[in-house]
């Protein structure tokens, strides 16, 4: 949930300064993190391809989309995907993908999918979201995030921990979101399922005494797909 702000400045030889409110969103998908940065900071938006990328109807059906998947089966231990009301922006709504018991089974994938369509044959896209994590760099969750065809075969696909998003830009409502991003290729495809998928580094790290939610979960929000 992406409200971005832009504060101008002007300076003037008769006048002090003029600036605006900085409450005031701009119409812009795609803006500079800060002058000082060179990252730039993908928003979702009306035009993006994703259907609910900032999960607000997700988080409103309580965890039930007629558009993002749940690649999770938390009865027999494939890990638990859900709502949750953290946001990077704006109004609350992201996605949270976790263990829940120490019988679960730890190399299963749990997290969310969705079909793409409208896509560019051999075009470049850019696949971003933001993440969160707060166990930090000793955390035993990593995030695999990435595209496949219609044919199963993977267009593009990265792994991220948190350690590696330092100097990502943060969500506005919850710092602790960083933005993520993949590329792919589409080649032949022009419809494809993105997805976000949790991946544990070492089980035996995790405290099986301990609460498992707690020790895995991680979340994500605010998905754009851009064609470069």
């Amino acid at each position: 949930m992406k409200k971005v702000f832009l504060g101008l400045a002007i300076a003037s030889l008769l006048a002090g300064c003029a600036s605006t409110d900085d409450n005031t969103p701009t119409a812009s998908e795609t803006t500079m993190a800060a002058p000082v940065a060179t990252t730039v900071v993908m928003t979702s938006g009306a035009n993006d391809l994703i259907s609910d990328p900032q999960l607000t109807q997700f988080r409103s059906n309580s965890g039930k989309s007629d558009f993002w998947r749940k690649d999770a089966d938390k009865k027999n231990g494939k890990g638990d995907v859900g709502s949750s009301k953290d946001t990077a922006f704006d109004d609350e709504g992201s996605a949270r993908i976790r263990f829940v018991s120490a019988s679960d089974d730890f190399s299963s994938q749990p997290g969310l999918s969705q079909e793409v369509s409208g896509l560019k044959a051999n075009t470049d896209y850019i696949l971003s979201f933001y993440y969160n994590d707060k166990k930090g760099a000793d955390s035993v969750s990593e995030l695999i995030a990435g595209a496949k065809g219609a044919d199963g075969k993977i267009l593009g696909e990265k792994t991220i921990h948190v350690n590696d998003l330092g100097d990502s830009p943060k969500g506005a409502v919850k710092t602790s979101f960083r933005q993520a991003s993949v590329e792919f290729n589409t080649g032949s495809q022009t419809t494809a399922v993105i997805y976000t998928k949790m991946a544990i580094t070492d089980p035996s790290k995790i405290d099986m005494n301990g609460d498992i939610g707690k020790q895995t979960e991680v979340r994500v929000d605010e998905y754009s797909l851009t064609a470069k």
